[in-house]
C-alpha cells in the first residue's frame, strides 16, 4: 500500500466533501451534537436527545446511498429533490419516535430503527446499479466498499489510539487531570467524522467504468485459507449434529438456527468474493464452492426450519424468531435462485434483503405486530390451561406467563390481556394512596399480576422455591407511631416477631405468641399457656402481596387489621413487616406490631 502525502490526503478530503457535502455535514452535526450530549449537565438532558441521535445515525447510510443513486441518473441536478424527500423522511422518522430516556425504553421503535439502519446500509450496496447493470463493475464496487470500510476503520482507529496515548502521557507527565468523558468524545469524533470522511474519499466517481477485475493474491489467500475452511468447519459441525439427533431421535435445539444462518451468510460472502474468478482461478476449493455449498446447505435448512418452528410452537413468535423465520425463507430462496438461475446476479442478495427489512418494519405483517399478536395468543393458551387446573401452574407455565407479561409491558401493550384475564391490568398498578393516573406505571411486577389472577405454582413443583420466592418489605414512617392512640381500646402492646423465636410479650390478661408454621398470632392463658384466641395473619398478608413486592408506597390504612372475637376486640398495626411467598406457601420473617386490645 503506497503512502499518501499530505497533499494527497487534503485533496481526497476536499473531493469527498465536494461530492458528499450533505452527508459529511450531517455526520459532523450529528457527532458534535452527541459530543455535546455527553458533556451536557444532567439538568439539560431531555427525552428527545435519544431520538435526535438515532435520526443522525440513521441518516448517514441513506444519504450516502442516495448520492450514489443520484449520480447514475441522467439529469443529476434536476433529481436533487430526491435528497429533499429523504430529509423529509428522516424528519418524519424523528417525529414518529416516542419520547424515551434510553435506547431500550421502547423495543418496538428500536427494532424499527435497526431495520431502517440495515436497509440504509444495504441500499448503499446496490444504489448505483438499480437502472444500469454490469457484473464486473458491480463486483469492483463491492470490493471498493469493503476495502473502504477496512481502510477507514484502520485509519480512524489508529488516530484514536494515538490521541488517547497522547492524553494519557499529558495526564501522567504534567499531572493534568483529564476528564474521562474526553476519551469517549474523541472516540465519537473519530467514528462519526474521521471514519465517515475517509470512507467516502475512497470511492471512484465513475463506478460503471470500473470493469477490469483485479483479484489480488491476498484476497485469494483470505478466501482459500480462512473463509472456505470456516465454511467447511461449520458444515462438519452441523452435519455431525444432524446425525446425532437422527440417531437419538430428538428435536434440534433452537440455537442451531443461528449457526445455520451464520453459515449461510458466510457462504454468500464467499460467493460474492469469488464470483468473477471461481471458474478461472487454479484452486480446487474455489472452483467447486459453487454449486456444492448450496447443495450441502439445503438439507441443513430443514434442520433450521424444524428448530425455529419448534420454538414457535412452544413459545410463540417474538421479534427474534420472526427474523429467523424470515431469514430462513430468504436463505432458501437465494440458494435455489443461485442454484437454478442462469443469470445468478449478485444484486439480488442486498436488494431482496433490503425489501424484506423495509416490509418487516411496518403494517400488520411487521415483526412487532406479528410478535405482539402471537405472544398475546400464547398467553391466552397457557392461561386457559392453568384455569383448567384450578389456577395451579407448572413451573414452565409460570415461567412463560411471567415472560409474556414482561414482554408485553416492555412494549406498552399489557392492556391487550384485559379481555383474556377479565381484569384491567392497568388498575392493578394504580397508586394506592391516590387515584392520580401519574402513578399507574411506575413499575411493573408480573408476580403482582399473577397473584391478582390467583395463579400459583402447583404443589408438586419441587425445586422451584428459590426461583419463585417473592420478598415483601414494609417500614412505616417513624413519626407515624407517635399518632397511635388507645381510643376505643383498653390495652396496647408493642412487640417484635422474629423468625423461629418467641415474642415474650403480654397484653391485658394474655401472653402473646406467634405460630410460624400456621401464621397464627395466639393469645395464651398466662398460667397454663392454653391458646384462648387465634388471630390468623395469613389472609392479610396474602392481600398485601397482591399490591406487589414494593410495599413502601402503600396506604398506611392497609397495614391495619381489625378482628372481633366473642369477648375481645383486637386491632393490629404493622409498623414493620417482612415476609416471603412462594406459590401458596407464605412465611413471616419479621414484624414489629402495635396490638390494641379491648375486652368486652
Amino acid at each position: 500500500m503506497a503512502f499518501l502525502s499530505l497533499g494527497d490526503l487534503t485533496g481526497k478530503a476536499q473531493s469527498a466533501f465536494k461530492r458528499f457535502p450533505l452527508t459529511i455535514l450531517w455526520a459532523l452535526c450529528g457527532t458534535l451534537y452527541t459530543i455535546w450530549v455527553v458533556d451536557a449537565p444532567k439538568e439539560a438532558n431531555t427525552d428527545n436527545q435519544t431520538n435526535i441521535i438515532l435520526t443522525f445515525i440513521l441518516g448517514i447510510s441513506w444519504l450516502i446511498g442516495s448520492q450514489f443513486f443520484l449520480e447514475q441518473l441522467k439529469n443529476f441536478k434536476k433529481a436533487i429533490w430526491l435528497k429533499l424527500l429523504l430529509l423529509l423522511l428522516l424528519f418524519l422518522f424523528y417525529w414518529h419516535l416516542p419520547e424515551v430516556d434510553t435506547f431500550d425504553d421502547d423495543p418496538i421503535y428500536l427494532v424499527r430503527f435497526f431495520l431502517f439502519l440495515i436497509a440504509g446500509h444495504l441500499f448503499v450496496l446496490f444504489a448505483p446499479f438499480l437502472f444500469k447493470w454490469n457484473k464486473n463493475a458491480y463486483w469492483n464496487y463491492l470490493k471498493a466498499a469493503g476495502f473502504a470500510i477496512v481502510r477507514s476503520s484502520f485509519f480512524s482507529g489508529v488516530l484514536y489510539l494515538g490521541l488517547v496515548l497522547a492524553l494519557l502521557a499529558i495526564d501522567a507527565l504534567f499531572n493534568m487531570r483529564i476528564d474521562g468523558d474526553i476519551y469517549f468524545q474523541l472516540f465519537l469524533f473519530c467514528l462519526g467524522v474521521v471514519n465517515t470522511w475517509i470512507y467516502l474519499s475512497d470511492f471512484p466517481k465513475n463506478i460503471h467504468q470500473q470493469q477490469e477485475i483485479n483479484f489480488n493474491k491476498a484476497l485469494e489467500v483470505f478466501v482459500k485459507y480462512i473463509l472456505i475452511p470456516l465454511v467447511i468447519l461449520y458444515l462438519l459441525i452441523l452435519y455431525s449434529y444432524s446425525i446425532k439427533i437422527l440417531v437419538e431421535w430428538e428435536l434440534p435445539k433452537g440455537w442451531v438456527s443461528y449457526l445455520v444462518t451464520a453459515l449461510a451468510f458466510l457462504g454468500f460472502t464467499v460467493q460474492v468474493i469469488i464470483n468473477p474468478i471461481h471458474k478461472t482461478v487454479k484452486s480446487w476449493t474455489i472452483n467447486r464452492f459453487y454449486p456444492w455449498f448450496y447443495i450441502l446447505i439445503l438439507p441443513l435448512l430443514v434442520l433450521l426450519f424444524v428448530a425455529i418452528f419448534r420454538r414457535v410452537s412452544d413459545y410463540g413468535i417474538t421479534e427474534n424468531r420472526y427474523f429467523v423465520i424470515l431469514l430462513a425463507f430468504w436463505i432458501l430462496g437465494i440458494s435455489l435462485f443461485l442454484l437454478f438461475s442462469r443469470k445468478r446476479s449478485l444484486l439480488i442478495l442486498p436488494l431482496s434483503l433490503f425489501i424484506l427489512a423495509i416490509l418487516s418494519s411496518f403494517g400488520f405483517w411487521s415483526a412487532s405486530s406479528v410478535s405482539l399478536k402471537s405472544q398475546t395468543h400464547q398467553f391466552q393458551l397457557v392461561y386457559e390451561n392453568v384455569l383448567q387446573n384450578n389456577r395451579l401452574a407448572t413451573s414452565d407455565q409460570y415461567d412463560q406467563l411471567t415472560s409474556i407479561l414482561k414482554y408485553l409491558d416492555d412494549r406498552k401493550s399489557v392492556n391487550k390481556l384485559n379481555g383474556i384475564t377479565g381484569i384491567e391490568i392497568k388498575d392493578i398498578f394504580k397508586d394506592t394512596i391516590s387515584d392520580d393516573e401519574v402513578g399507574v406505571y411506575e413499575w411493573f411486577d408480573s408476580q403482582k399480576v399473577l397473584d391478582s389472577l390467583d395463579i400459583a405454582l402447583a404443589p408438586n413443583e419441587h425445586g422451584a422455591e428459590a426461583r419463585y420466592t417473592k420478598y415483601y418489605n414494609y417500614y412505616a414512617d417513624r413519626q407515624q407511631a407517635q399518632n397511635y392512640t388507645l381510643q376505643g381500646y383498653h390495652d396496647l402492646a408493642v412487640f417484635t416477631i422474629n423468625e423461629n423465636t418467641t415474642t415474650n410479650a403480654s397484653i391485658g390478661d394474655y401472653t402473646i405468641d406467634y405460630d410460624h408454621e400456621n401464621n397464627f398470632l395466639c393469645l395464651l392463658a398466662p398460667k397454663n399457656s392454653l391458646t384462648l384466641h387465634e388471630i390468623q395473619l395469613r389472609p392479610k398478608l396474602i392481600d398485601l402481596s397482591k399490591t406487589g413486592t414494593n410495599l413502601y408506597n402503600i396506604d398506611p390504612e392497609q397495614m391495619i387489621m381489625e378482628v372481633e372475637h366473642e369477648n375481645i376486640s383486637v386491632k393490629i398495626i404493622f409498623d414493620e413487616l417482612s415476609f416471603h411467598k412462594m406459590g401458596d406457601s407464605l412465611h413471616l420473617s419479621s414484624a414489629r406490631i402495635f396490638l390494641f386490645l379491648k375486652q368486652k
